[in-house]
């Protein structure tokens, strides 16, 4: 009686552990989705593609900003219509870095969380945090809404050394 208990102890952790592991990979597919969104929402911002930004972005998302002034606190909130226009026309190469991004995901909902470093025209402009709100279409993930924080003193040193660098 007891080696068949222990068997079928046996035959319950397996499958536990194959399912755990299954779940796990499927966690780790569906982060790498919603972070090649946010790669690719980096890239063409670079380039200035407002069309493959659009693709990636809802309609009508807004963009949260804030930054605390002498004056207190300063907020932007550009729709994501208005952020494109302004890109668009924009006459300076934006460059934005990030790492150790931490995805929370549930089923068709995402967001991602992670400092950023952010450079005009090779310069240093600012420092933060990003938080994008994510929704999965049945088209893919597309990004719902942006908050940030601007922090142009007091940097952290990004982990992805200076910027240009070469590793």
């Amino acid at each position: 009686m007891r080696s068949t208990l222990g068997k079928m102890a046996g035959l319950a952790l397996a499958v536990l552990l194959q399912a755990s592991s299954a779940a796990a990979d499927s966690d780790t597919d569906t982060s790498a989705e919603v972070l090649a969104v946010i790669d690719e929402f980096f890239a063409a911002m670079t380039a200035r593609d407002v069309d493959r930004l659009a693709s990636i972005m809802t309609e009508d998302g807004i963009i949260y900003g804030y930054r605390e002034t002498p004056e207190g606190l300063r907020i932007v909130r550009p729709t994501h219509a208005a952020y494109l226009e302004g890109l668009a026309t924009r006459q300076t190469v934006p460059v934005e870095r990030y790492w150790e991004p931490e995805v929370m995901v549930h089923d068709r909902l995402a967001t991602v969380w992670t400092p950023y470093d952010f450079y005009s025209d090779g310069v240093f402009s600012h420092c933060g945090i990003n938080n994008f709100s994510m929704l999965k279409t049945d088209s893919g993930w597309v990004i719902a809404g942006v908050v940030f924080s601007i922090q142009t003193a007091d940097c952290p040193e990004s982990p992805l050394g200076a910027f240009g660098a070469r590793p």
